[in-house]
């Protein structure tokens, strides 16, 4: 397992309102990247297990939390970006830089040698662009093996992100300096700035880190009752990965590139009971939700 004192690893979690996502999320890294450093970017929490849990972290990790943001401001993804930016701004040095949402979990432990690879990356001029270190959720897209990358290119192009930038990404502080990197007000924004000042987006053939399923969610800081409708058609709850061994994240690593890191095939849910396909977020039934919408919209206009 990889010892991050000599090799510097930030990770940058972003959290609002899901105590037991964030404290399985933060326990994963440091379990499975002991040593390593952890801001957590908390968006103005205010559900009580949620400020308990931050708490309790911050015996371990620091907790940072930025003024709320101005009316109308982060309409969807509330004070997201902001902290982003703030958070890549606060890193000192260049260490290579993961972030992170609480929804999210490190599921294997990094090996000696992965670290020192993804920096020469950068170091020798291979790559001038994002990393991803997540499982594939759905492979729908042509996808091509890069081997001096040690990844995959998807053809995402016709997508409004996911090509060139993903919310959940690894890089060094250093390459988004020189694209004089803002943050916009959503990911598909990010995205298009991606694609004019960085290379296209590798995901990584041995990914470290994967969403869980079935996860409440959240839109404009708000779980509308048409959302917690779709939550229950969703099975939505809890479901933490199982995290592999040493030998077992060896053996992943030393997979042939041709096997394709779908989260399905090779993680396992300490919870056996959600069907598959697994189900991510009620936000993918958007026709369900259009419909629930209108209904809560008339319901609240006749109350």
């Amino acid at each position: 397992m990889i010892d991050t004192k000599s090799i510097p690893l930030q990770f940058l979690v972003f959290s609002f309102n899901r105590g037991d996502f964030l404290k399985n999320c933060v326990d994963s890294i440091l379990r499975c990247v002991p040593n390593c450093n952890v801001i957590i970017w908390d968006d103005n929490s205010d559900d009580a297990f949620t400020l308990s849990i931050l708490d309790d972290l911050a015996k371990n990790c620091d907790i940072r939390q930025q003024a709320k943001y101005e009316s109308g401001e982060g309409k969807l993804h509330g004070g997201l970006y902001k902290n982003m930016q703030s958070a890549i701004e606060s890193v000192s040095g260049n260490p290579l830089i993961c972030t992170i949402q609480d929804d999210m979990q490190v599921v294997r432990p990094l090996l000696t040698d992965e670290v020192p690879q993804w920096h020469a990356l950068y170091e020798e001029n291979k790559f001038n662009g994002l990393l991803h270190p997540g499982f594939i959720k759905r492979l729908k897209e042509k996808i091509t093996f890069v081997p001096k990358l040690n990844g995959y290119h998807i053809n995402r192009l016709n997508r409004s992100a996911g090509a060139h930038y993903s919310d959940v990404f690894l890089t060094r502080k250093d390459v988004l300096l020189r694209a004089n990197w803002h943050f916009s007000s959503n990911e598909a924004d990010n995205e298009q700035q991606a694609r004019k000042n960085l290379s296209q987006m590798v995901y990584m053939k041995n990914p470290f880190v994967a969403w869980l399923p079935g996860v409440p969610a959240w839109r404009g800081r708000k779980r509308t009752w048409a959302m917690r409708v779709a939550e229950r058609k969703g099975n939505c709850g809890f479901y933490p990965f199982e995290i592999m061994d040493e030998a077992s994240a060896r053996q992943f690593c030393e997979r042939p590139a041709k096997d394709i890191p779908l989260a399905e095939s090779c993680l396992t849910l300490t919870d056996s009971s959600l069907p598959k396909p697994w189900f991510y977020s009620p936000l993918q039934h958007r026709v369900i939700l259009r419909k629930l919408n209108k209904i809560e919209l008339r319901l609240t206009r006749s109350s």
